[in-house]
C-alpha cells in the first residue's frame, strides 16, 4: 500500500546551493517509479542509478526560492516496491532521483528535460511536452522515449524487445531491439544512428535535412517527406527507402542481404554498391543509369523508355575469389555480427525455413542518376575516406 511522504522540518535547507534530499532506503530492485509534472515551470530530472540502498534518496532544489520544502513542491506516495512523486508547485525546480538500477519508470514531464545517467535496467516510459531526453543505456522489455519538441541523445545504448523514440532529432549511438518505431518531427536538424541492430526498425522522418545509419542488421526502412539526403554506410539485411519530397538523394552499401526484397524510391540521385560475394537481381530506374566497370552480370538488358530515362534489369553475378573479403584483414566480420546480434530482443529465430529465394533489389529515381557498383569492405571503407 502507498503511504503519503511528509518531510519533517529539519530537511529544510534555507540554501539553494544544496538540494534539500529524502532518503528512499526501503526501496528494493525491480521498483516501480512514477513521476509526473504537469505545469509550465521547467522541471529538470536527472535519474541516477546506485548501488547501495543506504544511498537511494531524492535531492531537490528550486531556483527561485530561498528555502525548499519538498512538501510544498511534491506529493509523494510510497511502498516498498512503489513511488510516485506528483508536482503541485509551480516553481522552477531540479530533480534528482537516486534509484536502483533495476526500476520501472514512468516519467511525464510538460516542460523540462530528463536525463538517465549510467546503465538503467527495466520498463523504461518518458514523455515530454517540450525539452530534451539524454541517455546513457537503458535496456527494458519496453522502451519509449518520447517529446514533442525536443531531441533525443543516446550516448551508448538503447535496448528492449520494443523500442519506441519520438522527437525532432535523435542521435543514437547503438539501438538493438525486436521492434522498432522512430518518428522525427519536421526540423531542419540532422538524425544519426551508429547502429540498428532489429528484427524490424521503422523510421519515419519529416525532417528535411539528413538521415545517417552507420550499420543496419536486419530490416530497415525509412519514409521521408523532405529529406536531403539518407545515407546507410553498411546493410546486412534489407533496407527500404521511400521518400515524398523532390530532392532526397540516397548512398548506401550492402554487405549481405536476406531474403527479403530492398527498394529505394526517391526523387534525387541514388549510389547503391554490394558486396560481390553473393548473387542478386537488379532494377534500376532513372535518367541516367551507369554500372560499375567490376560489376559481372549473368544476364542484363538497359532500355531507353524516354530521351531522358533509363531502366536496367539483370542478376548480378557472385564473383569468385572475394569470399574470403569479408573474413581477411580483420577479425572476422560475418563471426562478428552474428555475435553482435546474439542478444534476447534482436532477431528471434522462426522455426519455419522457407525455401531460398533469389534476393531483389529495385531502386526508382524519379529525376536522378542511378549508379551500381559491386564492392568488398575494404573498397566501400576506401571510397567513403576519400570523399572525405
Amino acid at each position: 500500500m502507498l503511504r503519503r511522504r511528509v518531510l519533517v522540518p529539519t530537511r529544510r535547507l534555507l540554501s539553494t546551493l544544496s538540494p534539500v534530499s529524502l532518503s528512499l532506503s526501503h526501496l528494493t530492485q525491480q521498483s516501480h517509479v512514477q513521476l509526473k509534472a504537469g505545469d509550465a515551470a521547467p522541471t529538470n530530472v536527472e535519474i541516477v542509478p546506485v548501488l547501495n540502498a543506504e544511498d537511494f534518496a531524492i535531492r531537490c532544489s528550486a531556483a527561485s526560492l530561498d528555502s525548499v520544502d519538498i512538501n510544498s513542491l511534491f506529493s509523494i506516495e510510497e511502498a516498498e516496491k512503489e513511488l510516485k512523486i506528483v508536482k503541485k508547485s509551480v516553481q522552477d525546480t531540479t530533480l534528482q532521483l537516486l534509484l536502483p538500477h533495476t526500476v520501472d519508470l514512468d516519467v511525464a514531464v510538460a516542460n523540462g528535460s530528463v536525463t538517465l545517467k549510467d546503465k538503467v535496467e527495466g520498463d523504461v516510459k518518458v514523455v515530454l511536452g517540450r525539452g530534451n531526453i539524454d541517455v546513457n543505456k537503458v535496456r527494458g522489455s519496453s522502451v519509449s522515449l518520447k517529446t514533442n519538441d525536443g531531441s533525443i541523445h543516446v550516448a551508448a545504448l538503447v535496448e528492449g524487445e520494443t523500442v519506441a523514440l519520438e522527437a525532432s532529432d535523435v542521435r543514437c549511438k547503438r539501438l538493438m531491439a525486436s521492434t522498432a518505431q522512430v518518428k522525427l518531427g519536421k526540423t531542419s536538424t540532422t538524425s544519426e544512428f551508429g547502429a540498428i541492430y532489429a528484427s524490424t526498425c521503422n523510421i519515419v522522418t519529416r525532417q528535411s535535412e539528413k538521415l545517417q545509419v552507420g550499420n543496419v542488421h536486419g530490416y530497415l526502412r525509412v519514409a521521408g517527406e523532405g529529406l536531403e539526403r539518407v545515407e546507410v554506410d553498411s546493410v546486412t539485411g534489407a533496407l527500404e527507402v521511400e521518400d515524398s519530397g523532390d530532392k532526397c538523394s540516397v548512398a548506401a552499401h550492402f554487405d549481405s542481404w536476406s531474403d527479403m526484397s530492398s527498394s529505394i524510391l526517391v526523387a534525387g540521385n541514388v549510389r547503391v554498391s554490394l558486396q560481390p560475394t553473393a548473387s542478386i537481381d537488379v532494377e534500376l530506374h532513372g535518367t541516367k543509369v551507369t554500372v560499375g566497370e567490376g560489376c559481372e552480370f549473368v544476364s542484363s538488358d538497359m532500355e531507353q523508355l524516354e530521351d531522358d530515362y533509363a531502366v536496367f534489369t539483370g542478376e548480378l553475378r557472385a564473383q569468385e575469389g572475394t569470399a574470403a573479403s569479408t573474413s581477411s584483414g580483420k577479425i572476422n566480420v560475418d563471426s562478428a555480427k552474428d555475435d553482435a546480434m546474439r542478444t534476447s530482443f534482436f532477431m528471434k529465430e522462426s522455426g519455419n525455413e522457407e525455401e531460398a529465394k533469389m534476393p531483389r533489389l529495385f531502386v526508382h529515381a524519379l529525376q536522378g542518376e542511378v549508379a551500381l557498383d559491386q564492392l568488398n569492405w575494404m573498397d566501400n571503407i576506401k571510397r567513403k575516406h576519400l570523399k572525405k
